[in-house]
């Protein structure tokens, strides 16, 4: 029986093509992943049946089958508090309440006990408090704005799944998720320990809606039917179908496959606001529920927050708000274990050498508790190097590391893979193209997690250790449509410096998306401690050298511009461009010169994302601005006057140059940004713009970046 791994080990699914296993390899472990797959589907097999004769049992003790727990010792927990709430007299029907998780519940009720604290119960299992529940004083609903920038849903997997009967929520239940929704969701050549629990028992009668975008919060929409059992106080039973709806979204997202063993459960430590609009009315109604995602994250565990408002023949009958579960894994298995390998399989089908959780984590998790697997020594330091988090993250999981820890051999490296998402919010923002920003952040974010994984984050435990992008070049190869793909990022260690106070690193990168690369480049990486980061005196020695400009004189003929609402050019976190000056002969080439100021807010979109404890704006945010600066210059001096519907594209074949000397962070009060037109060439409908520009942070000068080449034609003429 050793060929079924029973140790946690995956069973071996057929090879990819190319992979060159023996074909007699092949043979021997088909057997065990048919076997396996028998193991599962003898196990739904079996729940469905423990289901069926359960329900019959509760119909022979007049029992209604909407009575189970729709999550394991929910409804025991919420029943257990209502009828503590009706013996002092309060009137569940037209109360607003606040339920507080603190741990999730025994699936015991005998267990259950309620003690009451002031104006607060507590329900107790085994002494430990498991929930609490108060009375909401004052105004329980203040109001609360959708979020300025609501962040892209980012689904581990993805489905052309948007409703679910209540047979397909059966099958979820039994475990079928790939026959459900896809086979992006097949984990049927796992362990079977590594499978999701088995799901309690429905109340939901139907899923008609799932988008994962909708909603007032733009972060997914859940519009589910039900009937309330006519046994108990109804609140408890509202609120467990609420917390199922967001168990069948969670799933539908795949915010299990990270998860060896995901069972949900209650979110713990934030209040639940219910409040009841009055009794429902007799007889079956059927109830809706629409449920609004306001949150998802992946921290510390997988979760997923909502409000939701429920109504009987269209009369409201309860609202909540702050309705969370989470997903936890297997008992005994320690996700802190730097040691353990994901059960996530990447692109290519083999098993992960880290997956999205670690991905998270690395960006915004505790590096003292949450490593990188094979990451050893003691981090006590909190300024780390991190991936950006939330929309500017763009690495999902690590297909594969080579290199040994604390060596740094010349080809150690890696293979990184972003899931671009199927809207993403720099190319709605870009005009609908796909940015230089969103293509130097896909490709530079994998070194510094390669570097990490290679022993940097062991460098200096107990010391600050900042990561910095210094040098690079990019080069775009080919248009290529990147919405709804999977980005390969290869990275290759081509050299390691030991510096006193830090390390630098040079790489190689590609990108590659359907087996062909679109995108290569090297770059260098410093990993500096806070006095070797202090010494960065920008990019003439420390010397104030103003931009072309203000070193004129007299000033030549220019026109001022006011550019904060021209969307063309980019709109939302991209509108990157305000105060602009432009001379169309200027500049050191003189084919034209514009130079751009903005200020340095503390609440600016990139300081919260890049990164955690270690705010500082992007380089590719200035870069971006250089671009956007062309741009300009292309739709106010009259090149485009007959490309009236003209779109703006990173150009092919085109090396961009950048060197960054000094960093902007919140304190500093002003960045300017110049650039060069140096060519403008027409290619029958289209237009190249090259130029050479420059960013000053304060007066100094800190950013150059040269061959900043944008080709600009009609909308419909293949631009991604």
């Amino acid at each position: 029986m050793e060929e079924l791994t029973f140790e946690g080990v995956p069973l071996p699914g057929p090879a990819p093509a190319g992979t060159g296993r023996a074909a007699g390899t092949e043979a021997a472990t088909a057997p065990a992943v048919r076997l396996a797959q028998c193991v599962q589907q003898a196990h739904a097999s079996v729940l469905q049946a423990v289901h069926a004769v359960t329900a019959w049992q509760l119909a022979k003790a007049g029992t209604p089958p909407g009575a189970l727990p729709a999550v394991p010792g929910v409804t025991d927990v919420l029943h257990t508090a209502a009828a503590a709430l009706g013996t002092a007299g309060v009137d569940p029907a037209h109360a607003s309440l606040t339920v507080t998780w603190h741990r999730r519940p025994s699936q015991v009720a005998a267990a259950l006990r309620v003690r009451r604290r002031g104006d607060r119960w507590e329900v107790l299992a085994a002494d430990e408090a498991v929930a609490d529940l108060a009375i909401a004083r004052g105004d329980p609903w203040p109001p609360r704005e959708p979020p300025r920038h609501p962040p892209d849903p980012r689904p581990l997997a993805r489905t052309t799944v948007n409703s679910l009967t209540a047979a397909g929520l059966d099958a979820l239940a039994a475990g079928d998720f790939a026959g459900v929704l896809g086979a992006a969701f097949d984990q049927r050549d796992q362990p079977p320990d590594a499978l999701p629990a088995p799901w309690p028992a429905r109340t939901l009668d139907a899923v008609t809606t799932i988008d994962p975008r909708g909603g007032r919060y733009a972060q997914g929409f859940v519009r589910a039917t039900a009937h309330l059992p006519a046994d108990g106080h109804p609140w408890p039973h509202l609120l467990a179908m609420a917390m199922e709806a967001l168990r069948v979204h969670a799933f539908h997202q795949g915010l299990h496959l990270c998860l060896p063993g995901a069972r949900p459960g209650p979110l713990t430590g934030r209040p639940v606001l219910v409040e009841m609009a009055g009794a429902p009315a007799p007889g079956p109604a059927e109830l809706c529920l629409d449920v609004e995602i306001s949150a998802t994250g992946m921290l510390p565990r997988p979760h997923v927050i909502a409000d939701c408002h429920i109504t009987s023949d269209d009369r409201p009958l309860a609202r909540m708000r702050d309705v969370g579960i989470a997903l936890h894994e297997r008992p005994g298995l320690d996700l802190l274990d730097p040691h353990r390998r994901s059960y996530r399989k990447s692109v290519n089908g083999q098993r992960a050498w880290a997956d999205e959780l670690h991905a998270a984590a690395f960006a915004e998790g505790d590096h003292r508790e949450f490593r990188l697997p094979g990451i050893g020594p003691l981090i006590t330091a909190p300024v780390r190097p991190r991936l950006p988090r939330g929309d500017l993250r763009m690495l999902d999981r690590i297909q594969r590391v080579e290199g040994e820890w604390g060596e740094y051999l010349p080809g150690s490296g890696g293979t990184g893979e972003y899931d671009v998402p199927e809207d993403p919010w720099y190319v709605r923002e870009n005009g609908g193209t796909l940015p230089q920003l969103a293509l130097m952040e896909i490709a530079l974010q994998p070194a510094g997690l390669f570097s990490g994984a290679l022993g940097v984050s062991g460098e200096y435990p107990d010391r600050d250790l900042s990561c910095r992008n210094l040098d690079g070049t990019a080069r775009l190869l080919r248009e290529t449509e990147l919405r709804g793909a999977t980005v390969e990022q290869q990275v290759t260690l081509r050299a390691h410096s030991a510096l006193p106070g830090g390390i630098m690193h040079r790489y190689d990168f590609a990108l590659r998306t359907g087996g062909e690369t679109f995108y290569t480049g090297e770059a260098v990486h410093g990993f500096l401690t806070p006095e070797l980061l202090a010494q960065q005196q920008g990019l003439d020695g420390g010397a104030h050298v103003p931009p072309w400009l203000d070193r004129q004189s007299p000033a030549p003929d220019a026109h001022r511009l006011d550019l904060r609402e021209d969307t063309r050019l980019g709109h939302g976190r991209l509108a990157l461009l305000e105060d602009v000056i432009l001379v169309p002969e200027g500049g050191d080439h003189g084919n034209g010169y514009v130079l751009c100021t903005k200020p340095v807010r503390p609440d600016d979109w990139y300081f919260h994302h890049h990164f955690f404890r270690d705010p500082v704006m992007p380089g590719s945010a200035g870069v971006q601005m250089l671009y956007q600066a062309v741009h300009a210059f292309a739709l106010h001096t009259g090149l485009l006057a007959d490309l009236p519907g003209a779109r703006c594209a990173v150009a092919v074949g085109e090396e961009l140059h950048w060197s960054y000397r000094g960093q902007i962070l919140r304190e500093h009060q002003r960045v300017r940004g110049e650039v060069h037109i140096r060519e403008a060439r027409r290619r029958g409908e289209r237009l190249l713009l090259c130029a050479d520009g420059s960013i000053w942070r304060d007066g100094l000068r800190i950013y150059q970046v040269d061959n900043i080449a944008l080709d600009i034609r009609e909308s419909g003429e293949g631009h991604r």
